[in-house]
C-alpha cells in the first residue's frame, strides 16, 4: 500500500514538473517571438513585409535599413541622448531618494510615516498623459521645453516615488539593534546611515539603479511632448520612420531602429541580471 502510494506521489510530482517546464517554455516563446521576428524584419525589404512566414524566411536578407536608421535616423545622437537621460536621472533619484527613504523609516510616528508614504506614493496616482501639457507649459515658461535638463526633471517626477517606495522596504528590514550597537560605539546620525546601513541594503541599492535607469531608458510620453530634437531619445527618435498622410511608415527601417534599441538594454539587463534578483529577494516592502 505504502509502495502505491509513493508511486502516485512520484508521478504527481513529474507531472507537476512537466506543466511547469512546459508554462516556461511557452512564456519564453512569448517574450522571444517578438523580438526575433522585430529582428528579421529588419533584415528585409519593406516590399517584402506580407506575412509572417516572409518576414522569418531566410531569403533577400539586407543592411540597408540599418544603414539608413544611423545615416537617415541619426541613431547615435538619439543613443547619446538617451543615455544622458537615463544616467542623469539615475543618478539624482538615487542621491535623493535613498536618504530620503531611510529618513521616513527613522520617523518615530507610524501615521505620520503612512501618511508622508501616502503623500509620496500619490503622484503616481494619475495617468502621466495629465500631467504631460502643464509640465509643457510650466517648462516653457521657465525656459527648460526642448532640453536634457527639462526631461530629466520630468523623469525624476516620475521616478522618485517609485524608488523611495522601494528603497523603504529594504531599510525597514534593518534590525534596530544594528543601529542602536552603532549609536552605542558613538556613530552619528549620519555615520549610522553612512557606515552600517548603506552597505546593508546595497543590494536592494543596486536593483533600485537598475530599475531606475530601465524606466528611464523606456519613457516615451514626457520625451515626447517636453524633448525638442536635439534632446530627444531613442523612444522619440523612432517615430521619424513613421511618416504621414503622404509618406508611408517606412517599416523595414522602424524595426531595424527598434532592434538597435533593445540592443543596449538587453545586454545591459544580461550584465546586471544577477543584481536585480539578489536585490529584491532580500527585501519585502513593509508598511
Amino acid at each position: 500500500m505504502a509502495t502505491i502510494s509513493g508511486t502516485a506521489h512520484v508521478r504527481q510530482a513529474r507531472v507537476g514538473l512537466a506543466l511547469r517546464f512546459l508554462f516556461l517554455i511557452g512564456w519564453l516563446l512569448i517574450c522571444i517571438v517578438p523580438i526575433v521576428i522585430l529582428v528579421m524584419a529588419s533584415l528585409k525589404d519593406t516590399a517584402l513585409f506580407q506575412s509572417i512566414p516572409q518576414i522569418l524566411s531566410f531569403d533577400s536578407f539586407t543592411l540597408d535599413n540599418y544603414r539608413r536608421s544611423f545615416e537617415q535616423g541619426n541613431y547615435l545622437h538619439f543613443l547619446r541622448n538617451s543615455m544622458i537621460i537615463s544616467f542623469s536621472s539615475l543618478f539624482v533619484v538615487l542621491v535623493v531618494c535613498t536618504p530620503m527613504a531611510y529618513g521616513i523609516t527613522k520617523l518615530a510616528s507610524k501615521r505620520t510615516r503612512n501618511a508622508i508614504v501616502f503623500f509620496v506614493l500619490s503622484t503616481r496616482f494619475l495617468p502621466y498623459v495629465v500631467l504631460a501639457l502643464p509640465m509643457y507649459l510650466f517648462f516653457a515658461r521657465i525656459g527648460l521645453q526642448g532640453t536634457l535638463l527639462g526631461v530629466v526633471l520630468a523623469h525624476l517626477a516620475m521616478q522618485m516615488p517609485f524608488i523611495v517606495w522601494l528603497m523603504l522596504g529594504f531599510f525597514a528590514g534593518i534590525p534596530p539593534e544594528v543601529e542602536e550597537a552603532a549609536v552605542i560605539d558613538g556613530a552619528s546620525p549620519f555615520g549610522v546611515f553612512w557606515r552600517i546601513c548603506l552597505p546593508m541594503v546595497l543590494p536592494g541599492l543596486n536593483a533600485s539603479a537598475i530599475l531606475a535607469f530601465i524606466i528611464s531608458y523606456n519613457e516615451f510620453l514626457f520625451a515626447f511632448f517636453l524633448a525638442g530634437y536635439e534632446a530627444q531619445p531613442l523612444t522619440v527618435g523612432i517615430t521619424r520612420f513613421v511618416g504621414g498622410a503622404d509618406v508611408g511608415a517606412q517599416y523595414g527601417v522602424i524595426a531595424a531602429f527598434g532592434s538597435l534599441i533593445i540592443l543596449p538594454i538587453i545586454l545591459f539587463a544580461l550584465v546586471v541580471n544577477r543584481y536585480i534578483v539578489s536585490g529584491l529577494t532580500q527585501g519585502a516592502v513593509k508598511g
